[in-house]
């Protein structure tokens, strides 16, 4: 194949982990070497994109949505005129063999986190990929591990591309956040998380109620309600006392917050990577990571570990980081572990992955 088709739908959606893994690898293809036949970014209408330098922008039936309808129906009669790389998840059922990210298997692992027609399209997807034959890509060993149990194929059906971990490296942060957001001046620890019920903020929250009021900094919630998508997670229900709900920050807020922050926390009771423990890493933010997923493959020695089902042990973890020492060391083996693992090595990698899965056997 010579013509690539990327599915844009990832524009019109709210930012999360898998958006912004999709803005990253296309910022990193567009300003790299010489891309290899004709890359075309597939648009929904209303969304707006960068000037591209390389990828070439088409826009497809504005008549038909932005969402479901569109990726379906549009994009998948365009699928039979050229290779789709779907980066976000989802992807056209119709269509020849297609470039598959699937970046967890939490809708088999994790059913009860999602809505129940969401964890049902899900699972047939993923099957139907396998059996049409699609080059299927996932970030981690861990998942690599799961998908291939829950699908029936042996691992090496499904290939590990570890997500770059430099993409906030180039963006300002924003000097105005933390007072606009009432943290100036304010000790806390942050936690970056869609409203999932697999990121176990709940019982963060419970945690954070257990230690001494005197003194304890607060905890930031930063993340979106996808309500369509999740099942309530419980946590507005549970939060008290010097708990800060505060939506999802821009890419500067976002970096002004890793940066002011006393550690990030990430309790997750299973991840398929983790980019908000890479992104502190990279700002010199230390972690607390659950002890599950692929947190562990990927934060290696440079987090503060705990048993995401011990609300006890989640306090420890956060005490952990009030230590000075500890939390110099954690600094220091973040940015050692994050050095050198940028974007631009994951899109050369996935451009040869591409060009080796096309060629004859």
């Amino acid at each position: 194949m010579s013509r690539y088709l990327i599915n844009g739908r990832f524009g019109s959606q709210p930012t999360t982990g898998v958006q912004r893994v999709a803005w990253a690898l296309l910022a990193a293809l567009d300003a790299g070497p010489a891309l290899p036949g004709e890359w075309w970014l597939a648009s929904p209408a209303g969304v707006g994109w960068p000037a591209w330098r390389q990828l070439r922008l088409q826009r497809l039936a504005p008549a038909a949505g932005r969402g479901h309808a569109w990726e379906q129906l549009v994009l998948g009669a365009a699928a039979r005129r050229a290779c789709v790389i779907n980066i976000a998840g989802a992807g056209p059922w119709l269509g020849g063999p297609q470039v598959s990210w699937l970046h967890d298997a939490a809708v088999f692992d994790h059913p009860q986190a999602y809505r129940p027609a969401f964890v049902r399209w899900y699972r047939a997807l993923f099957r139907r990929r396998v059996r049409r034959g699609d080059l299927l890509i996932t970030p981690s060993d861990f998942s690599r591990g799961r998908l291939a149990w829950h699908l029936g194929v042996p691992e090496p059906r499904i290939t590990v591309l570890p997500h770059g971990t430099d993409h906030l490296r180039g963006v300002q942060p924003d000097p105005t956040a933390l007072a606009r957001l009432g943290l100036q001046g304010r000790d806390y620890w942050l936690a970056v998380a869609s409203a999932n019920p697999s990121k176990n903020l709940e019982r963060l929250v419970q945690a954070h109620a257990r230690l001494p009021v005197a003194g304890r900094p607060w905890l930031v919630l930063a993340g979106a309600s996808r309500p369509r998508v999740f099942a309530s997670d419980g946590v507005e229900a549970a939060a008290g006392d010097g708990v800060r709900h505060i939506g999802t920050p821009d890419d500067a807020s976002l970096k002004a917050l890793m940066q002011g922050a006393r550690a990030l926390v990430l309790p997750s009771l299973v991840e398929g990577f983790g980019l908000p423990a890479v992104e502190a890493m990279h700002e010199g933010c230390p972690v607390v990571a659950a002890r599950a997923g692929a947190l562990p493959e990927v934060c290696g020695d440079a987090a503060e570990y705990v048993d995401p089902l011990d609300v006890d042990d989640i306090a420890r973890g956060l005490l952990a980081t009030c230590d000075g020492p500890r939390r110099a060391a954690l600094q220091a083996l973040g940015r050692q572990r994050v050095a050198g693992r940028g974007w631009a090595a994951t899109a050369q990698r996935f451009v040869e992955l591409l060009q080796a899965w096309e060629r004859p056997a």
